[in-house]
């Protein structure tokens, strides 16, 4: 009985006593995954935006923000996605660390929405699409989480160097592919320009089908059946926070298959995985 007592005081005693876990908050989906993939059991990640929801048109939900008036540290990536809803968040958090885990990005500029930077431009948020981008990412997911939580810094750079290998080794099956394609096939279609930094790292050229986050007129369709021809475009991809009609009625124009990929998917190596091998077999 006294054995049992004891191990019941241990086990409450540890309970009390145990270290609390940092409560990090993203903005999407695939920073919770870098956050996870670094952080491991020491962090509970609050992701703002919802699955297969558009961040563009997202509005807050009264248990996200619950969510996120717990939190400690909020990892922004700097772009000016969150400039809209971004008040209401910090208006039930007003203590909670912001960190920039952009630091070290070439940004690119991106016309058709509405990311304002700080000098005006329009900036293109989908850095995380590019194995390259996402390996700084990581870095920066690092060393944010070590300077909250230095107890657990070995923890959280071996799994920075765990992960980096991953997408180094994913680095290497891009570059390979990539120069495999001769210049007239480097052109893919997708619906919305999520994959920009990708294409600028590997020597790709992204075709997008909306016209200022709207579906094509037919004169804009009769540019892209033009430009899909001249490039030998087989595959047109297709993202699920978006409608499939003009991209269906594309790709029975040109005879190229459709491809569903997700930009926003917690799992974002696998569907830059997808990617990768659908822009590999049109090409053969």
């Amino acid at each position: 009985m006294m054995r049992l007592i004891s191990i019941l005081i241990l086990a409450c005693a540890s309970f009390l006593f145990a270290e609390p876990k940092l409560s990090v908050a993203v903005t999407l989906a695939p920073y919770a995954k870098i956050v996870q993939e670094i952080a491991g059991e020491n962090a509970d990640v609050v992701t703002l935006v919802p699955p297969n929801a558009n961040p563009h048109l997202f509005e807050p939900k009264p248990n996200t923000l619950r969510a996120f008036s717990k939190a400690s540290l909020y990892l922004s990536d700097g772009s000016g996605l969150d400039k809209a809803w971004r008040p209401r968040f910090l208006g039930v958090n007003k203590n909670i660390r912001i960190v920039d885990i952009s630091q070290g990005v070439s940004w690119m500029n991106e016309e058709a929405h509405e990311h304002v930077h700080e000098h005006g431009e329009e900036l293109d948020p989908h850095i995380w699409n590019s194995p390259r981008m996402a390996i700084l990412i990581a870095s920066n997911v690092c060393s944010a989480l070590v300077e909250l939580d230095g107890l657990h810094a070995g923890v959280y750079r071996t799994n920075l160097e765990k992960f980096s290998k991953r997408l180094s080794d994913l680095d290497v099956k891009f570059t390979e592919a990539t120069k495999a394609l001769s210049e007239d096939r480097r052109t893919f279609i997708v619906f919305h320009p999520s994959y920009g930094y990708m294409a600028r790292d590997y020597g790709l050229k992204q075709i997008a089908v909306e016209v200022h986050g709207k579906e094509p007129k037919p004169r804009d369709m009769q540019k892209l059946v033009h430009i899909a021809k001249e490039h030998q475009v087989k595959t047109v991809f297709v993202q699920p926070q978006f409608s499939r009609r003009a991209v269906e009625s594309l790709s029975r124009e040109i005879q190229a298959k459709i491809v569903s990929i997700d930009p926003l998917a917690f799992d974002f190596e696998k569907e830059l995985q997808k990617f990768i091998s659908a822009i590999s077999e049109s090409s053969k």
